[in-house]
């Protein structure tokens, strides 16, 4: 048996590039890996296939989960005779923009080159993951990273170190092609002129903090105005800045003390249930023994 926690993220950064003829965005990001975490727990079979099982009964076991498309690519690409039992304990909301399934890939492709002694380097089990979600090969490396491309490449930069956070998700849910298809071609660029990756390279944490900025907000505000609503909780509260995470639904904000943010806490939690309170962490997948 092998168990990982597989970590959300928060995109400090968002800016969309341009758009590739076969239809692919192409993005630059600044993602940080932040310490809500699910537990995915791998468990061999004696017969020769995939069971997934998922304590959130909304998430499908089937071969549209990630965790399914992540060892049925492995299996098939590298001709595994082996059978997994996937078991994923779901803490991060789904459709938030907070990566979870991603994530819950990236812990079953980093968790199954262990168990079935794949030897696959990192940049290779990327590679796999790029296959099934462009999330991925960040929720494989963590951190803090620049991506860019359509999420290929993947660039470490200083760690961006924050305590004090808060993640709210709204009842809405959001799909990332829906957002994606709805994007439009005056949204592209919109802040080229960002300094957020000087100020990390500098660990200005603070004016770092101050840059935080998505291009997606544009499109969501569009059919859901009232994460305006929620960002402006969080900045009347003690919030140094909020932006939407991905391609939402859920928003963050960042706090300067753990007294603001507790007071906002208490504020959003009633009116909002799935609110939480977070850190920055340096992992995005990690064995847990």
């Amino acid at each position: 048996m092998l168990k990982l926690h597989s970590y959300g993220k928060i995109n400090l950064f968002l800016d969309i590039e341009g758009r590739l003829q076969n239809g692919y965005h192409l993005i630059r990001s600044v993602i940080q890996s932040v310490d809500i975490y699910d537990e995915v727990v791998l468990n061999s079979l004696d017969e020769n296939k995939i069971i997934i099982e998922c304590s959130d009964i909304s998430i499908p076991v089937n071969e549209k989960n990630t965790c399914y498309k992540a060892a049925l690519l492995l299996k098939e690409a590298l001709c595994i005779n082996s059978g997994i039992h996937i078991y994923i304990n779901k803490r991060i909301p789904a459709e938030a923009g907070l990566a979870g399934g991603s994530g819950n890939a990236a812990a079953v492709i980093k968790g199954l080159n262990v168990m079935w002694k794949l030897n696959l380097s990192e940049e290779e089990m990327c590679s796999f993951g790029m296959q099934i979600g462009s999330d991925i090969p960040f929720c494989l490396t963590g951190g803090t990273c620049l991506t860019e491309g359509i999420g290929d490449k993947v660039t470490e930069l200083n760690d961006f170190s924050w305590n004090d956070i808060l993640i709210i998700k709204p009842e809405f849910s959001m799909s990332t092609a829906f957002v994606y298809k709805n994007l439009e071609p005056q949204n592209y660029n919109l802040y080229k002129n960002n300094r957020i990756l000087e100020y990390i390279s500098l660990n200005d944490y603070e004016n770092a903090g101050l840059s935080v900025e998505n291009t997606l907000e544009k499109v969501v505000e569009k059919f859901h105005p009232e994460i305006n609503g929620i960002k402006k909780l969080m900045l009347d509260n003690g919030a140094i800045s909020s932006v939407m995470t991905g391609s939402g639904s859920a928003i963050f904000a960042l706090f300067k003390d753990t007294v603001s943010l507790n007071k906002a806490y208490q504020i959003a939690v009633k009116i909002y249930p799935d609110t939480f309170m977070t850190k920055t962490v340096a992992d995005g997948t990690k064995f847990i023994n």
